[in-house]
C-alpha cells in the first residue's frame, strides 16, 4: 500500500510542479501579449491553477497517509523543514488561486509583478521540498 501511496504522491508532485512551470510561461507570454490573447492566456492560467491546487490537496492527503506509515518522522529537523516548505507552497497556491478568482469575477486584475514573485517563490519552494525529501528519505 505504501508503494501505491508513493506513486500517487510523486504523480501529484509532478502535476503541481509541471503546472507551476507552465503557468510561469503563460504569465510571461500574457505580459507580452495584446488584445484578446491576454484574456485567453489568463483563463488558461486560472484553469491550470485550479488543477494544480487539486494536485496539492492530493499531495497533502497522500503525504499525511505516508507519514502515518513511516511513524514519528516529525522529530527530524529535515522532515520539519520539508513540511515548512510545503506549508509555504500551499499558502502561496491558495493566495494566487483566490486572487485569480477575484480577477476572473471582474475585480481588479492580479498584479503581474506579484504573480511573478509568487511564481518564482513557488518554484524555489518546490525545488526545496524535493531536495530535502530526497536527502531525508535516502537510506544511509
Amino acid at each position: 500500500m505504501l508503494e501505491l501511496l508513493k506513486i500517487i504522491h510523486f504523480l501529484a508532485l509532478a502535476v503541481g510542479v509541471g503546472i507551476g512551470a507552465a503557468n510561469m510561461v503563460l504569465g510571461l507570454r500574457a505580459a507580452k501579449a495584446e488584445g484578446p490573447a491576454i484574456g485567453a492566456l489568463r483563463q488558461a492560467q486560472g484553469a491550470l491553477g485550479r488543477v494544480a491546487f487539486g494536485a496539492i490537496v492530493l499531495l497533502w492527503a497522500s503525504g499525511i497517509w505516508l507519514w502515518a506509515g513511516y511513524n514519528n518522522a516529525t522529530s527530524d529537523p529535515l522532515f520539519l523543514a520539508k513540511i515548512g516548505f510545503v506549508v509555504i507552497l500551499t499558502g502561496l497556491s491558495i493566495d494566487l488561486n483566490l486572487r485569480g478568482l477575484r480577477a476572473a469575477k471582474g475585480g481588479t486584475p492580479m498584479d503581474p509583478a506579484y504573480a511573478k514573485r509568487a511564481g518564482m517563490l513557488m518554484a524555489l519552494m518546490s525545488f526545496s521540498i524535493i531536495s530535502v525529501a530526497v536527502i531525508y528519505f535516502t537510506p544511509g
